[in-house]
């Protein structure tokens, strides 16, 4: 056995003893669960006791409260105060039967009964408490409602009658003394019953207090029974750990000091000689790594030695992927090479930027040369920028706006372009991929060009471009038009920042051009309307001698129709009604006959303070249904106001506006008074 322990390795050496200790740790673990199980499942019988004891207890709560709600219906007095405790009847019978039901639920999962007889008895008094609740006592509250109803019933009925001496009197008074009766006998009954139930709970809760301390007195035997059961697991558990790390650790000493001297004349920077550890585990594997690790420094200095000569391309094998030394020098080899790279990369951002330098210079000129016709200026742009860029076709689309109700872009300019695909050169708004650069204000680059989309001839024949870019033609986020190119070549970074920067400076000038031409057309125009103008001030003069000869005469008109109001204002009582039949404007003359203020009659109703016979009142609907189809209305009518009542003859004419729509109600009114002679 030892022997064979001697030929394992470090690894199999402790992970053995690891299984043993886990194996302890194990039994170990798995005897507190059992226990553990053991004490849940007793807890749960003992909780579940206590449970089924609270439920005996909140069942003759609800009971309680239930004979109370029958004392409180015997005193109420009104059908409200009725409903209202019947409902909180009907709550307490809903809680009771869901205790029942409750206890019935503990009952099925209940393990902890000592006899079947125990068990069987505590649902016989169930069923009883069931019986006696649903069958004697809820029958009797249904009886009392239904006395109850009829005794407020009776009590309506005297109270309407005006002789309570009366023969009906006295046979309804005798009918209400037979309900209160009748009242006193179903009490006693819901009592009986009441107590009865009370004293089938208590016993159920009684014999359940049995069971809990049967499972209590259960529960503390076997927490002694596996206090012993682990103690003794654990002793043993403990004492087997150490014989066995004791062992473990006489085979892995003396290796592990052979190792250290190694190691010890490794680190002062000599050459040690080889171990000869005869060792076919860990340690052996430690053995060959420190003498591979003396062998690479050889080979690590003789590289150093070949970076120090230039020589970047030179290669070196790591002793790992975290040799940090090994890593280190092919770092710094890398950082040298990358720096010499990066010195040529310089070189060509420098030729990129003086190309693009050259392209401003070149397209500003161009620009400057051709501001005079916008058609000339965009030939001259898409020739110059297609070869500039080295692409293979060009086109140039503006936005038409001639007319503002349809606009749409237009092809403007070609190079080198198969004219088959433009036949028709109207893009709309959104249309094509044109469009939607247009919308988006954004270049679009397509390198998946569709075959059916565009074409590059020559004279051999033809070709699908590798690459279209589409440019907007943009002016202060205003956008003029779209630069379409095509080409064999993939169009490179620096060169669409190129193609944005143009295309600015070329939609700034597009627009200075449009603006030039618009500024001559409208000078043009200006001119025209001057004449015309000449020709219509006559005309004015005319029309404005009529117009106020006009305005005199409905100066007049208005005149007359202000003092006929104002007539009508003295000797009438005038008075402003909205569709709805509200005050919106009374006349001081009315106000004054009626003793009171603007601000208290302002927004009351027209049926306020009137007083109308029954015939006025059915009819009253009617009467402003009529008034709102714009038919006027002559009737009389007393008004009552702060104790004055004023006798009133009354005229209402409805008021509409130009199409004809009533927009509010006139009253007209004089007193009958004035009518007399």
């Amino acid at each position: 056995m030892i022997r064979f322990f001697r030929k394992m390795s470090v690894r199999t050496k402790l992970l053995s003893s690891f299984l043993l200790l886990a194996s302890f740790v194990l039994i170990l673990g798995l005897t507190a669960i059992f226990i553990q199980q053991k004490i849940k499942v007793s807890q749960q019988n003992t909780l579940s006791s206590i449970n089924l004891s609270d439920a005996f207890f909140e069942g003759k709560y609800f009971l309680r409260s239930d004979m109370h709600i029958f004392t409180v219906l015997m005193k109420t007095k009104t059908e409200e105060r009725l409903n209202y405790w019947w409902g909180e009847h009907n709550f307490q019978v809903q809680f009771f039967n869901d205790q029942i039901v409750k206890i019935e639920k503990e009952f099925e999962n209940k393990t902890g009964f000592e006899s079947d007889t125990l068990k069987n008895s505590l649902f016989a008094i169930i069923n009883t408490v069931r019986d006696d609740y649903t069958k004697k006592m809820l029958p009797i509250f249904i009886q009392f409602k239904e006395l109850k109803i009829n005794e407020l019933t009776i009590d309506a009925q005297i109270g309407q009658l005006i002789n309570r001496d009366s023969e009906a009197a006295k046979k309804l008074i005798k009918q209400q003394d037979d309900i209160k009766d009748r009242y006193n006998d179903l009490n006693q009954i819901v009592t009986q019953t009441g107590l009865q139930i009370i004293l089938k709970l208590d016993e159920g809760k009684d014999k359940v207090r049995l069971v809990i301390k049967g499972i209590e007195a259960h529960g503390e035997a076997l927490m002694v029974k596996s206090f012993i059961t682990f103690l003794v697991f654990t002793i043993l558990g403990v004492f087997f750990s150490l014989v066995v790390a004791w062992y473990i650790s006489i085979l892995i000493t003396y290796p592990v000091q052979k190792i250290l001297q190694h190691v010890y004349k490794l680190g002062r920077g000599e050459h040690p000689e080889k171990l000869h550890i005869k060792l076919d585990d860990e340690f052996g594997s430690i053995q060959k790594s420190l003498n591979d690790l003396t062998e690479s420094l050889m080979l690590t200095s003789e590289f150093s030695k070949k970076i120090g000569d230039g020589n970047f391309d030179s290669q070196y094998k790591t002793m790992s992927e975290n040799d940090i030394l090994g890593n280190s020098l092919l770092q710094m080899r890398d950082n040298l090479k990358k720096a010499r790279d990066e010195q040529n990369q310089r070189k060509e951002e420098d030729d990129r930027r003086s190309w693009a330098s050259n392209g401003f210079a070149k397209f500003s000129d161009i620009l400057r040369q051709n501001n005079d016709d916008f058609r000339v200026l965009c030939d001259s742009v898409i020739k110059n920028l297609v070869k500039y860029i080295d692409a293979n076709q060009g086109g140039v689309f503006l936005l038409n706006e001639e007319d503002k109700h349809d606009q749409f872009f237009e092809l403007i300019s070609t190079f080198a372009w198969d004219r088959k695909k433009y036949i028709n050169k109207r893009i709309e708004k959104g249309e094509g991929i044109v469009g939607a650069c247009a919308m988006e204000k954004e270049t679009i680059i397509i390198t998946d060009v569709p075959e059916d989309y565009v074409a590059i001839t020559s004279g051999v024949g033809k070709a699908n471009p590798t690459c279209v870019i589409l440019i907007p033609l943009k002016h202060e986020e205003i956008i003029l038009g779209v630069i379409e190119m095509a080409s064999f070549k993939v169009v490179e970074k620096h060169q669409i920042d190129f193609l944005e920067k143009i295309a600015e400076s070329i939609a700034s000038t597009i627009c200075a051009v449009k603006i030039n031409s618009r500024t001559k057309f409208l000078l043009e125009q200006s001119q025209q309307q001057s004449e015309e103008m000449s020709a219509q001030e006559e005309e004015m003069r005319q029309n404005m001698e009529e117009l106020q000869a006009t305005q005199e005469e409905a100066a007049r008109k208005s005149e007359e129709m202000e003092g006929l109001l104002n007539s009508l204002n003295t000797a009438s009582y005038m008075v402003e009604y909205d569709l709805n039949g509200s005050i919106t404007n009374i006349n001081d003359e009315f106000l004054h006959r009626l003793g009171v203020t603007h601000q208290q009659i302002i927004g009351t109703h027209h049926s306020e303070n009137i007083e109308m016979t029954q015939k006025q009142k059915k009819e009253y609907g009617r009467f402003w249904d009529d008034l709102r189809t714009g038919k006027s209305k002559k009737v009389k009518s007393k008004i009552s106001w702060n104790g004055k009542i004023v006798d009133l003859i009354e005229t209402y004419f409805p008021v509409t506006d130009g199409e004809g729509n009533v927009i509010k109600v006139m009253k007209m009114s004089h007193e009958l008074d004035d009518f007399k002679d």
